[in-house]
């Protein structure tokens, strides 16, 4: 026999098995072939999945019989190789060979196994090597697919197995799991025939090890006519697995499993084998209360408390109803429950995650409603001292079917209005305090829109004193009354649920250049929509069936309150939506709703709810306060003037009262007390500065939060152009512009303004829609006129006069009702001058009075805020008023000029006309 090449040599020691001869000159055809074996002992996977494929794929194109006699050997020695890496490649690679050549026999390949990997001959330091070879070449033969068909070569590999499990200190608990694995893939006539015999010792002994069981547990599945219960007894002395006599030996074979897979976190195969038996044999609720609760909860470990929660989980799908309720109000429950509570902190391995997973997986696969309804009421009733354990953002929920899912939101209604505490699997945490709180319902957030809005709107904002069938909430009263906290939460619960939505209308940002994005947001704005209108539908069934008296607040006032509520929180989506919702309220909006929008404005004195409640909120401060800042600064620099003035005098440095200079620890007192002095005065200069900062933010809240009223507001005035509520916003409207000429220059006050001057011209003054229904407020209109005319001539402003002056021209308009502005014809009929009367409202001898002293202020007055413009308004718009107002000037000193500005608006002809007007008093007049 030659001696190896060197190419031969490096080769081996690259691959970690012996020296190979190649007496026929196999290696020196290539380099490339050798390096197939190299890549299959390299650990990363993708290269040993790449050189087994090209190994295979030069085997199959070249058919040479000493390429493939050399492969076989030397993958049969890489399965003792020194490196861990290299065992499963040349494993994997053996396999495939074996199942692309299937005319290579497999007993064949095991006695080179066996030769090779000698378990007897083997030096002692090589025993580990030779141990992991003779286990992957079984595992190699068991991974071709052919061992099953091959009856001795099956035959011999489980015996070598069984050898193998004497190796439990390199091997563990392998060669037991490849022997279960092997066994479940056999035919039960196989099984009978051929591998009963040898595994009957291994049977015999399935209390001895969790393997063992394993396997008996597999047998018992996989061939249930071979294991019946009379062979059950010849082995191990009894007919079923579950019994009294054999539940303290099967705790300790699960303590063993769990502590043995607990890296997996995974339920153990012999556990959920062991399940499956219990409910063959009928002995569930015996293995359940005597292994599980009263075995396995006693031992103070995490991985069996693990092992049977996913034990708890994994049975759910198999379990009938009465199986179902003696699970869920069981020990397992509430040891769970303790852990969920006990692993809040983040250092805590959190369980609740997998559970749910559990609880999805059993309602998704789940046909039957009621089983659905027992487990999501099983797990809403496990409380921490009445607060539910399941996670309220559970989303496990949507695959509830529809009558569970009714079915579940009435119950869960009704634990909140009559909490039955009895239902409940409760318990407290050692670092709980002992007093019991309300109960907390659970799984709000996905509870349907209708259903949730109504009923958490309903408990939030209000208390039924008496039943009402009308009002579904109503119908049924609390067994308890409800107290300020509980109000506070179930308020949480409501605008929690608005945040839900706004969250998921926010992640759908990314998808706005996409059309079904687009629809999405759509979606998502009427979903949100509906939400609060579902509220104004709750609001309006008490509107109608209250008894209240008018004291109390409308559910228009109530609506205005929480859209003014949703309106302070920085969101667009929120102010859009309220507008929207605003405006389908609008036709409803009572004089008390529309003053408390306007109050926020602050251009009244008058309480301003809202506003309160968003200042204490946002800790807002009044602007009076930054008025003095000055006068305050001047005393604070008197103040550490003086203090200056008194610490040189104690330090005896002060003019020339001394002399004599100061020694070195006078010095440095001193100095430590002027040091003292000054940083106590930047203390207070930067709380000062702190303070203003604080105050130009507030200030920037404030006026963002009126832009976003101001919306309102407008939609109003273009909603509900002919409201008679119209009038009472055109004062504060006025005195906000007002307001906001005089408050600054600053970039964000001069968009609110030119926002309210917007909204006045085009949604009040032009706006070709106005109330019609004026009669019965035709006093009090003709009064707003006076006071508008008076404040625009008493204004110093010519350009805020103006606004007043405009706003008292829309009045006339209104006034005037649906007359064209033409002027009439100079001889109406009888009829069309009843008609006119009756659709005019409009009183021309006040109107005169008003708009004559108006007039005579303008050419009278030199620095008059009136303007040209203003009158030329006037006359072109009414020049039937505006002919009795120079007519009943023609009188005074100032008549001729106003005949003649009259006269240049008009011309001769539409001044005679509009002297015959029936408006007009029948007097003559010479042009």
């Amino acid at each position: 026999e030659a001696e190896p090449t060197e190419e031969v040599e490096e080769t081996e020691q690259r691959g970690g098995g012996a020296a190979v001869t190649d007496p026929r000159g196999v290696l020196r055809q290539g380099r490339a072939f050798l390096d197939f074996f190299w890549d299959i002992a390299k650990p990363e996977q993708e290269v040993r999945l790449a050189a087994t494929e090209n190994l295979l794929r030069h085997l199959r194109e070249g058919k040479k019989d000493d390429e493939l006699k050399y492969t076989l050997k030397r993958l049969v020695e890489g399965l003792g190789a020194t490196r861990e890496a290299a065992r499963p490649g040349f494993s994997l690679a053996l396999a495939q060979v074996l199942q692309a050549f299937e005319e290579i026999p497999l007993c064949n390949i095991l006695e080179q196994i066996k030769k090779k990997h000698n378990l007897v001959k083997v030096k002692k330091k090589r025993v580990r090597n030779a141990a992991f070879g003779n286990f992957f070449g079984v595992m190699a033969l068991f991974q071709s697919g052919r061992l099953v068909k091959d009856r001795k070569a099956l035959l011999e590999s489980i015996q070598l197995l069984q050898q193998l499990t004497k190796y439990q200190t390199h091997l563990r608990d392998l060669p037991r799991k490849t022997l279960v694995d092997i066994t479940s893939e056999v035919p039960e006539t196989v099984f009978e025939e051929v591998l009963f015999d040898i595994l009957q010792g291994d049977l015999s002994s399935a209390f001895t090890s969790p393997e063992n069981l394993h396997l008996l547990l597999v047998g018992m599945q996989k061939f249930p006519s071979v294991l019946k219960p009379k062979k059950l007894k010849k082995l191990f002395g009894s007919p079923t697995v579950i019994n009294k006599e054999n539940t303290s030996r099967l705790v300790e074979l699960l303590k063993n499993a769990a502590k043995s897979e607990k890296e997996d976190k995974k339920l153990p195969s012999v556990v959920s084998d062991l399940l499956q038996v219990a409910l063959k044999e009928g002995a569930f609720e015996l293995f359940w209360n005597e292994v599980v609760e009263n075995g396995l909860l006693k031992e103070k470990s995490g991985p069996v408390s693990y092992m049977c929660y996913r034990l708890l989980g994994n049975a759910l799908p198999l379990l009938s109803m009465e199986q179902l309720q003696l699970v869920l109000k069981g020990k397992v429950m509430l040891h769970y429950g303790e852990h969920v509570v006990a692993t809040q902190f983040p250092q805590g391995f959190k369980f609740a995650t997998e559970m749910e997973g559990y609880i999805e997986t059993f309602l998704s696969g789940c046909d039957d409603p009621e089983r659905q309804l027992a487990v999501m009421m099983g797990f809403s009733t496990l409380t921490n001292l009445g607060k539910p354990v399941l996670l309220s953002a559970s989303k496990v929920v949507k695959h509830l079917q529809t009558v569970a899912f009714k079915k579940y939101v009435c119950w869960l209604k009704d634990m909140f209005l009559r909490p039955d505490l009895d239902s409940c699997l409760d318990f407290a945490s050692n670092r709980q305090k002992k007093n019991w709180e309300n109960t907390d319902i659970l799984g709000f957030h996905y509870v349907p829109v209708p259903v949730y809005s109504r009923f958490c709107f309903f408990h939030a904002f209000f208390v039924a004193k008496k039943k009402n069938s009308q009002i579904a909430e109503a119908s049924v009263l609390p067994s308890e009354p409800l107290n300020e906290q509980d109000h506070t939460e179930t308020e949480s619960y409501f605008f929690g649920f608005k945040l839900l939505l706004e969250h998921f209308f926010d992640s759908m940002a990314t998808f706005k250049s996409r059309v079904e994005g687009q629809f999405y947001f759509l979606f998502l704005g009427e979903f949100f929509c509906s939400f609060l209108l579902i509220c104004q539908c709750l609001l309006l069934s008490l509107f109608f069936c209250s008894c209240a008296d008018n004291s109390e607040p409308g559910w228009v006032e109530v609506m205005v309150e929480i859209l003014l509520s949703l309106l302070a929180q920085p969101s667009l989506l929120l102010r859009r939506i309220s507008k929207s919702v605003f405006v389908s309220i609008c036709p409803n909006l009572t004089k008390r709703g529309l003053q408390l929008i306007l109050d926020v404005s602050e251009a009244l004195a008058g309480p301003c709810t809202v506003l309160t409640h968003l200042r204490i909120e946002l800790g807002w401060y009044d602007e009076d306060s930054s008025d003095s800042g000055d006068e305050e600064d001047e005393e604070v620099d008197d103040n550490f003037r003086n203090q200056l003035m008194k610490v040189l005098q104690a330090g005896n440095a002060e003019g020339d009262k001394s002399d004599e200079e100061l020694d070195d620890d006078a010095m440095m007192a001193l100095d430590k007390n002027i040091s003292a002095l000054f940083a106590e005065q930047q203390k207070r200069i930067q709380a000062k500065k702190d303070e203003k900062d604080k105050m130009r933010k507030e200030k920037v809240l404030r006026r963002s939060f009126k832009a976003k009223v101001l919306d309102l507001i407008d939609a109003f005035l273009v909603k509900q152009a002919e409201n008679p509520l119209v009038f009472d916003i055109i004062e504060p409207l006025l005195q906000f512009i007002e307001q906001c000429m005089n408050s600054g220059s600053d970039k964000q006050e001069v968009d609110i303004l030119q926002k309210t001057a917007s909204i006045f011209k085009n949604s009040l003054c032009r706006n070709k829609q106005y109330c019609k229904r004026v009669a019965p407020l035709q006093e009090e209109v003709h009064a707003l006129v006076q006071r508008l005319v008076q404040k625009a001539c008493k204004h110093t402003d010519s350009a805020v006069a103006l606004y007043y002056f405009s706003a008292s021209l829309y009045l006339l308009k209104v006034l005037k009702g649906n007359m064209s502005s033409t002027l009439p014809p100079p001889e109406p009929e009888k009829e069309s001058d009843s008609k006119a009367k009756q659709a005019c409202c409009l009183n021309v001898e006040k109107v005169v009075v008003i708009y004559q002293e108006a007039l005579t202020q303008f050419l009278s007055k030199r620095n008059s805020p009136l303007t040209f413009s203003m009158f030329h308004d006037l006359f072109k718009r009414f020049p039937v008023s505006a002919a009795e107002c120079v007519l009943s000037s023609a009188g005074t000193a100032h008549g001729p000029e106003c005949h003649t500005i009259l006269q240049g608006f008009l011309g001769q002809s539409k001044l005679e006309t509009a002297a015959r007007s029936p408006f007009s008093k029948p007097f003559r007049i010479d042009v």
